[in-house]
């Protein structure tokens, strides 16, 4: 193989002769100019010269007619082949045919031909020529270098005028940036988009198109100090007609042909009126989805009012039930003992009426969780600490998470108080947990975490399970919907709980995806300034065996099933017991009866006159009476905060027992008296 000189003033052309002449196996010396040509000939004497003919200094022509006259025979008659992109064969055949150049290839064609000249090169071996004479290689040098620079100097023009005219088009403002930070060359549109001149935009003037913060990074990156070699940034300006635009700046590195930088080319395009569709854009999206949560929370609200006042009525109905069936089975009981009913009539009778109270007990399960959805549950808020309920709790939970799963509590420390109802909260918090455990069959772990967001405290139950999909997550809150495929009163956990979490003011939240878990998010306000609740003081405990002492009663109903039950209920417990169906009635009893009536036991949701002004009159008139409300429905009692409007009054939940309101009846009665 031979020895293959490669002379060229760009590094990137010597790099792809070097790998091109490498595969077929030649040794390549690279020489950076003419000079340095020159020199290496006489060093490593080529078997062939492949030159550039436009270069600075010596330049390919010279480089020929150097080596020609060099006294090295060697070197001088080493064959000379120019590869060019400047010079046509034409342009450079007299004086290539003076100086013995063996062949021009242009860098346009095919890369075999320049392999096939350096093979024809080495066949035809060293070149024998004479010397031309000075004089006639300076006219034909001076020529051809002469229409080169000419033709050159053309292009340059043609190419300044095509970039002005794309510059002046161009709808953006452009600058030219050298590597010192200043700005050579800006257009009108830069101009016209700063409303500043272009005499003060040049220098470093174009620095005020920049944020103050972004000046630093972009100087960097025209000295090549980092790794960045482009930047992009958004900045606002406010213009001297007072107007306010929004930049988006675009800034390139330039380097020259031997990849040095140069600078950068500044690009600044004015981008008001897209932030400004785009922020209308981001209004109507939030509008529509506010739009969309609003009638969300109007289906929502009016399932709620639905279920709450279905789970009213039939809470009075399912009080009747239960009511009469628990009379009928001490009827029955009564008549076992004294031989009037046979023993195994007796049994059949019990028997049946047991399924019934189990069937009652069912339905009144599912009346509470209506009651829930709807927030008319009548509860108990106290102040309390939630780490504590969860520690409280942890047993239970990790029950309810089942063997497979594993319970992590990650309790923030100084946590505000919430007001709540402890066994509610607990009922959503197993009822997450469930779900949770549900959504991971093959085990996992279910972690709950405690925060305090600004004003308010964050419970966060997330799961590693299944996830939903959209159209999932979006109907998890409605009553009744469930893709469980069991059986009984499913579908009302989720609705259960965030109607809990709604009547204490809190909101109920869920982030799920397909394969990524779920996120529940249980949001209370937290008690500002909030002391450890007081312990409740001791209830009275009543007297004997929870029978009456012959005391006298005012019931108030306007169901007259369940003032018929109820009445029953007490007088076997050995009261008095006077019955009205609505509130006039009551008042007229009360007046004729005086001093007798020892306590008011009313409902409270009654038409017309309701249970609470019926209280308030009374109590007007017998301050020592005492008052025991009865009722489904908390939206009667408490209001959206939770706080109960009759502070200090006795309120019985209904459906109730004969043991429930009896001990009931009998307590307020005890504490009236104590006070």
């Amino acid at each position: 193989m031979a020895t293959v000189m490669v002379v060229d003033d760009v590094a990137a052309n010597r790099d792809i002769v070097r790998m091109l002449l490498g595969f077929r196996g030649h040794d390549v010396i690279e020489a950076h100019d003419g000079a340095d040509a020159l020199r290496l000939a006489h060093t490593h004497h080529p078997d062939v010269v492949v030159s550039d003919v436009l270069m600075p200094g010596i330049d390919g022509l010279e480089l020929v007619h150097r080596l020609r006259a060099d006294p090295d025979r060697e070197a001088a008659q080493a064959p000379v082949i120019f590869y060019t992109a400047n010079y046509l064969e034409p342009e450079t055949r007299p004086i290539a045919e003076a100086c013995g150049v063996s062949q021009v290839v242009l860098r346009s064609q095919d890369p075999d031909a320049l392999l096939d000249a350096i093979d024809t090169a080495l066949a035809g071996g060293p070149v024998d020529v004479g010397v031309t004479a000075d004089a006639d290689f300076a006219q034909a040098h001076l020529h051809a270098v002469n229409a080169k620079l000419i033709e050159k100097v053309r292009a340059l023009h043609d190419t300044e005028r095509r970039f002005e005219a794309m510059a002046v088009a161009s709808p953006v403002g452009i600058g030219i940036i050298d590597r010192d930070g200043h700005a050579d060359y800006v257009n009108a549109r830069l101009a016209e988009i700063t409303q500043v001149p272009v005499d003060r935009l040049v220098g470093r003037g174009w620095l005020d198109c920049l944020g103050a913060a972004d000046r630093e990074p972009a100087l960097n990156l025209l000295r090549g100090t980092g790794e960045d070699t482009e930047l992009r940034f958004t900045h606002r300006i406010t213009r001297l007609d007072g107007t306010a635009r929004s930049l988006r700046i675009h800034l390139r590195q330039t380097r020259d042909d031997d990849d040095g930088l140069t600078g950068a080319v500044l690009m600044i395009d004015d981008v008001s009126d897209v932030t400004m569709a785009e922020q209308r854009l981001h209004e109507e999206t939030r509008r529509r989805q506010d739009e969309a949560r609003h009638r969300d929370a109007e289906r929502l609200d009016s399932l709620r009012r639905m279920a709450g006042g279905t789970a009213h009525d039939f809470n009075n109905i399912l009080g009747a039930i239960l009511g009469y069936t628990n009379l009928a089975i001490e009827t029955i009981n009564d008549g076992r003992e004294d031989g009037t009913v046979p023993a195994e009539a007796a049994e059949s009778l019990l028997g049946d009426l047991a399924q019934v109270i189990k069937g009652g007990e069912r339905a009144k399960t599912l009346t509470q969780q209506l009651l829930a959805f709807g927030r008319k549950e009548v509860n108990k808020p106290v102040e309390l600490d939630l780490n504590t309920l969860l520690r409280d709790r942890a047993g239970s939970l990790a029950a309810a998470a089942g063997p497979r799963t594993e319970l992590v509590l990650d309790l923030a420390a100084d946590l505000p108080k919430v007001k709540a109802d402890p066994d509610q909260l607990s009922q959503v918090l197993h009822n997450a947990v469930r779900n949770s455990a549900d959504a991971m069959p093959d085990g996992g772990t279910v972690t709950i975490s405690t925060s305090a967001p600004g004003d308010r405290v964050a419970t966060t139950i997330r799961d590693s399970g299944t996830g939903m999909p959209p159209d999932v997550l979006a109907r998890v809150f409605e009553p009744f919907f469930s893709t469980k495929s069991t059986t009984g009163t499913v579908g009302l956990g989720l609705s259960t709980a965030h109607g809990i979490v709604s009547q204490a003011g809190g909101q109920l939240t869920l982030e799920s995806e397909v394969g990524r878990g779920t996120t529940v998010t249980v949001t209370l306000p937290a008690v500002a300034g909030s002391a450890p609740p007081a312990p409740p003081p001791p209830r009275p405990q009543p007297s004997g065996t929870g029978r009456g002492g012959g005391e006298t009663l005012l019931l108030v109903d306007d169901e007259d099933a369940v003032l018929q039950v109820t009445a029953r209920m007490l007088s076997g417990a050995g009261y008095r017991v006077l019955t009205a169906s609505g509130a006039a009635e009551a008042l007229a009893l009360l007046e004729r009866n005086g001093g007798e009536v020892a306590a008011l036991v009313t409902d409270v949701v009654m038409p017309g006159m309701d249970g609470r002004q019926l209280a308030r009159i009374a109590a007007g008139r017998r301050p020592d009476l005492c008052v025991v409300f009865v009722s489904g429905f908390a939206e009667s009692l408490f209001d959206e905060h939770g706080n109960n409007l009759e502070p200090g009054s006795t309120i019985l939940a209904k459906p109730f027992d004969r043991e429930k309101l009896v001990s009931t009846v009998r307590t307020a009665l005890c504490a009236r008296q104590r006070a």
